[in-house]
This record gives C-alpha cells, sequence and structure tokens, in this order.
C-alpha cells in the first residue's frame, strides 16, 4: 500500500515476520522474488490491528507445510477474512477495468467482483485472487437471482435490496468505464483513418 511508514512496517515485522523467522522460501523461488514477495506483503499487512497480525502468524505456521512460506495470494486472502482493508484510491480499480483483464471479466461475468477487490487490494490480483472472484461471481448470480425472486413475492429484505442496487451501480460503473474506453478507441481509428484519406489525397 502507498504511503505505508517504516514505523508501520517495523511493527509488522515484530508481530509478523520475527515470529516466523523460520519458515523457508518455496522451492524454485529465487531469493530476490521471495524478499520481493514479503516486502508487498509488510507494506500490505500494515492496515491489520496487532491483535490481528498475531492472529496471522498462526494462520500462517499452521498452513505452513513442511516449514514453507505459503503463497503470498492465499496469505492476503486470510488477511482479508480476518480484517477488511481500508478502501483504496480507486484510480488502479478503473486503470485494471480498463484493460484486457476488465474486459475480459466484463465477458465472463466477474467484473463487478473484480472491481471491488481492485479497490480494496490494489495491483495485482493473482491466479489464486481471480479463482476465487470467480467463485463468487456465481454466488453472486444465485444471490441476485433469489433476491429478484423475494423482490416479486415481496419478502426481499431492505439489506437485500440494498446490495442489489450496490452491485447493479457498480455494473453501471463498469460499463461506463469501458464504454468511454471503446468510444476513445473509435475516435482515435476514425482520424487516424481521416489522416490517412487526406494524405492518399
Amino acid at each position: 500500500m502507498a504511503g505505508v511508514t517504516a514505523e508501520a512496517k517495523a511493527r509488522v515485522d515484530a508481530l509478523l515476520f520475527e515470529p516466523l523467522a523460520g519458515l523457508s522460501r518455496k522451492r524454485g523461488v529465487s531469493a530476490e522474488a521471495h524478499e520481493k514477495s514479503l516486502a508487498r506483503l509488510r507494506g500490505w499487512l500494515s492496515y491489520m490491528s496487532n491483535e490481528n497480525l498475531r492472529a496471522m502468524v498462526d494462520l500462517i505456521a499452521r498452513h505452513a507445510v513442511k516449514g514453507v512460506w505459503p503463497e503470498e495470494g492465499l496469505i492476503r486472502s486470510w488477511a482479508m477474512t480476518l480484517q477488511c482493508p481500508p478502501p483504496r484510491d480507486c484510480a488502479y480499480a478503473r486503470s485494471l477495468i480498463k484493460s484486457a483483464m476488465g474486459r475480459q471479466a466484463m465477458a465472463e461475468g466477474w467484473a463487478v467482483e473484480l472491481f471491488q477487490v481492485a479497490k480494496k487490494l490494489g495491483p495485482p490480483p493473482g491466479k489464486y485472487i481471480i479463482s476465487r472472484l470467480k467463485q463468487d461471481a456465481d454466488s453472486n448470480r444465485h444471490r441476485r437471482r433469489v433476491i429478484r425472486e423475494n423482490i416479486e413475492a415481496g419478502r426481499a429484505t431492505p439489506d437485500d435490496r440494498r446490495w442489489l442496487e450496490g452491485w447493479h451501480a457498480e455494473l453501471a460503473e463498469i460499463e461506463a468505464i469501458q464504454s468511454a474506453v471503446e468510444e476513445s478507441e473509435a475516435g482515435n481509428d476514425s482520424d487516424q483513418s481521416g489522416s490517412g484519406r487526406g494524405a492518399a489525397a
């Protein structure tokens, strides 16, 4: 996370990394890549409370098969389960939705879930996170259907209605972001073809 202080990183070192100093890096992962992964975690986990950092020590140790550090994506996922990260600047989330990954997510039906996690986590969503997003998208698809049925039957709760409205609001924002990109690309293509005709003339 941007703007993390040295003091905050030192707190993560003291409460999390030092108690886990005996763990080794995964086989096939270079020392440099391992240190970069730990550095990312050091900054990213700084939002967590002291109590939850200590809980993470137990969680990581339990999943450290043969004394090896678990995957970075798994650690981030466990941290999110224990304590939700604070909201981030949406600039990265918007840029991700504009990207090829964002267009793929839209086509496959997990764009809202990608947008939500990008606002929470920032870059980059790894393979494990993406697989979780697709599972969440399936669950949310079922939840939307149930809520719509409950609305028609007059059984939907205010919380259900708010959740459904929020989901559709995020989908509308994603569609607007991607439409703006498509219009911009179409405009650029038109300008280039026009200049090409002018050159030919």
